[in-house]
């Protein structure tokens, strides 16, 4: 079953789980890139799994991907270069894209910054960053928009509150999942992502 096929009236927690925790796990690959989704409410912990993953010498830079989100009066990846450089990572390792206000406008931006800077031909393998339940959505923008010859590994910032096994204990957690599946199905009618299979 497609997920465009969905009836929003119908999709339930296990709906919700097949969507959001059918993902690939982290493969440990090394890359060229780690892509941080930006966030006003995980930015430290994707930024302190991004700061793991650089250190671990699993990718040489990390770009960081979100504007000001929620009315902030400074930008999502502001902030979190500020984070990461106060926790070492060198400033010539870090580029920053601070025009996207959604998951879309991250990939598209971002995508602009490598062409910018001259790296994007160069960018054979990312390390994706971000809350695992924001995964399969930031996967299938990826595959829409960015080029075929790039692979990805995906790496979960870890949230006790978002894992499979207690996401719905919490009320403000399983709210949050819900509309996640619900934007998605929106974003594949309109044809801004790719549609999926879900069992």
């Amino acid at each position: 079953m497609k997920l465009s096929t969905l009836d929003r009236s119908t999709i339930n927690e296990s709906i919700v789980e097949d969507i959001l925790f059918s993902i690939p796990m982290d493969d440990f690959q090394k890359g060229d890139l780690i892509l941080v989704f930006g966030t006003s409410v995980f930015l430290e912990e994707r930024m302190d799994k991004a700061i793991e993953l650089y250190f671990q010498n699993r990718a040489p830079r990390m770009l960081l991907s979100g504007g000001r989100g929620n009315g902030s009066t400074i930008e999502e990846s502001v902030l979190m270069k500020k984070y990461a450089l106060e926790r070492g990572v060198l400033e010539k390792d870090i580029l920053i894209e601070t025009d996207s206000n959604n998951t879309t406008e991250n990939v598209l931006s971002s995508l602009l910054v490598l062409q910018k800077v001259g790296l994007l031909q160069d960018i054979r393998q990312v390390l994706v960053v971000t809350s695992i339940y924001h995964i399969k959505r930031c996967m299938l923008t990826l595959s829409r928009y960015m080029p075929d010859w790039i692979s990805y590994s995906y790496c979960p910032a870890g949230s006790i509150s978002l894992q499979k096994e207690n996401w719905k204990n919490n009320s403000n957690t399983r709210k949050r999942l819900f509309l996640e599946v619900y934007n998605m199905l929106r974003y594949v009618r309109k044809g801004i992502i790719d549609d999926c299979e879900i069992s």
